[in-house]
């Protein structure tokens, strides 16, 4: 089974209030540190003796890396590692500055465009605190669009203070025009100690509106051919996300950078984050793990069911069982039984899924494995 390559790019022109994410702002010598750090990284990963066929870049803004940087670190990483993707995913701030680079990213070997675009209103982008208006970002994406990259995905957020259902239709309806092959629509969620829970705070959400929202936002998509594989993403068929696929269906992954996060057999590791430390742990012992967890057959089961059940396909039993080594079912039969007694859960043989109308509650639903 071959594994997907996950590159963490630090740096970012400007934090967003609402992002989690680890991120610095840019300078040429934190990306020179962040270079050298990842080729040796990538160096010592050898050694897992993995094969990869998806390479996601994500961040942070990797739009900030021009045509001939992208390049040269997707050479770097190929000359290191077995890498031959058939996906490979750059996430991208809808900047009319970075239109220049779109046929040379293309060229650099990127197959998929991600647009962190969030909406199409200005207001709320304002609210958001996006350093660009709709008109600015729609004009990025209509140029993605016709630079030919294999896939054009565009991210929504939804749940905004002050977002109406004419804000949602603002942005679905230039969003539909653009035939983007994959849509992921996200709540504002995990915002404890970020500068945005201070707005939330003066300008509470009501959430059915937002759960509304979101259903509009959903119904619009599946009408344009674009039907819900996950449960904030939508894709054309054989458009589905083939990296994020590799996280859902509990294969194997490496992350390389500052925060990258990894999952290789038995073992679960997360990288250092600050981009200091990090790039002194790369360079003195060839890694620089925070923490590695080893997984036993519990933690196995338990963590490929949870993920799996995020996917409307849901899940089969051999095949967790053959990816894992543990059954899932036999370990987890007491939770099953409950949660498709309650109709949480929907059964039919060795397969296992989430009945559409539970998939907004399906934290509450998955925690029950927990």
């Amino acid at each position: 089974m071959k594994a997907g390559l996950y590159v963490h790019f630090p740096f970012c022109a400007a934090k967003c209030p609402y992002c989690h994410f680890y991120s610095v702002p840019w300078s040429a010598g934190g990306a020179r540190l962040w270079r050298e750090g990842l080729e040796r990284e990538a160096a010592a990963a050898a050694a897992e003796g993995l094969r990869f066929d998806t390479l996601y870049l994500g961040g942070g803004t990797p739009s900030l890396l021009e045509p001939g940087e992208l390049a040269a670190v997707v050479g770097g990483l190929q000359e290191r590692l077995d890498l031959d993707p058939v996906e490979l995913t750059v996430e991208v701030n809808p900047s009319g500055g970075r239109t220049g680079f779109l046929q040379g990213w293309r060229d650099a070997g990127v197959t998929r465009l991600s647009v962190g675009v969030q909406s199409f209103d200005d207001g709320v982008l304002k609210t958001l605190g996006r350093d660009y208006a709709a008109a600015e970002a729609l004009r990025f994406c209509r140029a993605a669009r016709e630079a030919g990259f294999d896939a054009l995905a565009l991210d929504l957020m939804i749940g905004v203070p002050g977002e109406t259902p004419l804000a949602v239709e603002r942005t679905l309806a230039p969003l539909l025009e653009l035939d983007p092959d994959h849509v992921s629509v996200y709540f504002l969620e995990s915002l404890e100690g970020l500068p945005f829970a201070e707005v939330l705070e003066r300008r509470p959400v009501d959430e059915d509106a937002a759960v509304d929202n979101f259903a509009r936002a959903a119904g619009a998509l599946a009408e344009a051919g674009l039907p819900r594989y996950e449960i904030s993403n939508f894709a054309r068929r054989g458009k589905e996300c083939r990296h994020n696929l590799k996280y859902w269906r509990y294969e194997p992954f490496l992350g390389l950078g500052p925060s990258a996060s990894s999952h290789v057999g038995r073992r679960r590791w997360t990288n250092r984050p600050a981009i200091e430390e990090w790039a002194e742990g790369v360079r003195t012992q060839g890694s620089a793990r925070a923490d590695t967890v080893e997984l036993d057959d519990r933690t196995l089961a338990r963590e490929a069911l949870v993920f799996g059940l995020r996917l409307v396909e849901g899940v089969d039993r051999a095949s967790l069982l053959e990816r894992t080594g543990a059954d899932a079912f036999a370990l987890y039969a007491g939770e099953i039984e409950e949660l498709t007694a309650e109709g949480l859960l929907a059964r039919a043989g060795d397969r296992l899924w989430m009945p559409p109308d539970k998939l907004l509650v399906s934290n509450a639903i998955l925690s029950r494995f927990l």
